[in-house]
């Protein structure tokens, strides 16, 4: 918890200090959460324990950061990853299919001023934030399911940072 804390501490100094520095904003900037679905059990669509315990964390996370919606792909392990937050933040889970700058743009004009996980894939989540404006570099090892990237996106700037989460 105390890791989460820590993360989120720096987060709010990392971001929103630099936005602040830039501009006055006329209202709070939003913020993406992405992750890729949590450790997967093998080739099947399913999670580990391990990603059940990581999929646990992130809801911790996304309590802490006062997520107002959760976007999945319709994988069992997208969902799995994010069914933790949807369930203790009584959220509906938004499935979407493909990604494109309509949807991009649709996302940051519904969710103004909000915080929003978007679980995707090894090949998708660089995309995404990269697609919500963020400069991050997008390779994922086939292996790696503790990535979490932070987009924050406001009126005149967009930041992006790389993050680990998990044990």
């Amino acid at each position: 918890m105390l890791r989460f804390v820590f993360i989120g501490f720096l987060l709010s100094v990392y971001l929103s200090s630099d936005i602040a520095a830039q501009e006055q904003p006329k209202q709070k900037p939003t913020t993406f959460v992405v992750v890729r679905h949590a450790d997967r059990d093998g080739s099947k669509d399913a999670l580990t324990s391990t990603g059940k315990e990581r999929a646990k964390r992130l809801s911790e996370l996304a309590r802490m950061l006062r997520v107002s919606a959760v976007y999945s792909t319709d994988y069992q392990r997208t969902k799995k990853t994010a069914e933790p937050t949807v369930q203790s933040l009584k959220l509906k889970l938004n499935t979407y299919a493909q990604l494109n700058q309509k949807w991009f743009n649709d996302l940051k004009s519904k969710h103004r001023g909000k915080v929003v996980l978007i679980v995707g894939h090894s090949n998708t989540v660089g995309k995404i934030a990269t697609g919500l404006g963020g400069k991050v570099d997008q390779k994922i090892g086939h292996h790696d399911f503790d990535d979490l990237f932070i987009v924050m996106v406001s009126e005149k700037t967009v930041r992006a940072v790389r993050l680990k989460y998990g044990k």
